[in-house]
C-alpha cells in the first residue's frame, strides 16, 4: 500500500466501483470439473443458455484465459459444459472432424477412445462427433472408410487430374496418406522403434521409402513411418 493511501481511502475506492466488485483469485491446481461447474453457474445466474468470454469475465470466479488455456478453444469448453455454442456442430466440415481424429491418433500413438476427444490435443469434443455421426463408433467407421478410399460420405467421385506438365504424384504427403501410413505401422518408427505411446515427445513423419527426388511416388506402397530424428538422419538416402 502506498504511503498516501490509507485503508479508508481503499474502502472508499472500492465503494465507488459498486457492490458487484470482486477480485479474481489466482488459484493453483484448478480441476477441469471446477472450471466447468463455474461456467454452468455463471450461465444459470445470468439466465443464458450460452456464455461469451465477456459474460464469464464479468461473473466468473476464474479468468476466461484460464479456461481457454485448459480446453484449447472457448466453444470446446462450452460443449463440455453442455452450453450452446456459437460454432454449431453442423458447420464443422466432415473432413476437419476426420482430420482431427487422425491428429489425435498420431499424437497419442494409438487409436483414440471417446474420452480422449474431450482433452488436448483434440480440437472437437466427443459430443460433436455424437451429434454429427450419431455415435463415436460411426465416426471411427467413417474415418476408416475415408482413410482407405479418400472419399468423404456422399461425395461424388471425381476423376484424378494430373498436374500440368507431369504425371507424377505430388511430393507433399496429405494428412490422409500420412494417417494411413502411421496407422499401418502402428505409429512406430520403422528404424528405431520410437512411438508416442512410449514417449509422448516422439514426433512421427510419413517418409518416402524411395525418395521423391529420386523418382519415388507418393503412394501407400512407398511410404513408411519414421520418427523426426530418423527421418532427418535418413534425408534422401535409399
Amino acid at each position: 500500500m502506498g504511503p498516501n493511501l490509507c485503508p479508508r481511502h481503499v474502502c472508499n475506492t472500492l465503494g465507488l466501483m459498486g457492490e458487484n466488485f470482486k477480485v479474481k483469485l489466482n488459484k493453483r491446481n484448478i480441476s477441469d470439473e471446477e472450471l466447468i461447474k463455474d461456467m454452468k453457474r455463471v450461465a444459470s445466474e445470468i439466465g443464458k443458455s450460452s456464455l461469451t468470454g465477456d459474460d464469464y469475465e464479468a461473473n466468473g470466479e476464474f479468468s476466461g484465459t484460464t479456461i481457454r488455456r485448459r480446453f484449447g478453444l472457448w466453444y470446446k469448453a462450452l460443449e463440455i459444459a453442455e452450453l450452446e455454442s456459437s460454432q454449431r456442430q453442423i458447420n464443422n466440415p466432415i473432413e476437419s472432424l476426420l482430420e482431427n481424429i487422425a491428429d489425435v491418433w498420431m499424437k497419442l500413438g494409438r487409436q483414440p477412445v471417446y474420452q480422449d476427444m474431450n482433452q488436448n490435443p483434440s480440437q472437437f469434443t466427443a459430443k460433436t462427433y455424437d451429434n454429427r455421426f450419431s455415435s463415436w463408433n460411426n465416426a471411427l467407421l467413417e474415418f476408416s472408410r475415408f482413410v482407405e478410399s479418400g472419399h468423404l460420405p456422399d461425395e461424388i467421385e471425381k476423376p484424378n487430374s494430373p498436374s500440368k506438365g507431369t504425371k507424377r504424384t505430388p511430393r507433399r504427403i496429405n494428412w490422409r496418406l500420412r494417417a494411413k501410413t502411421l496407422i499401418k505401422d502402428s505409429c512406430i518408427c520403422q528404424m528405431c522403434g520410437a512411438s508416442p505411446s512410449k514417449d509422448p515427445t516422439t514426433l512421427l513423419h510419413a517418409d518416402h521409402i524411395k525418395p521423391w527426388s529420386k523418382g519415388g511416388e507418393t503412394v501407400p506402397e512407398n511410404l513408411q513411418t519414421l520418427c523426426s530424428k530418423c527421418n532427418i538422419g535418413k534425408n534422401d538416402l535409399l
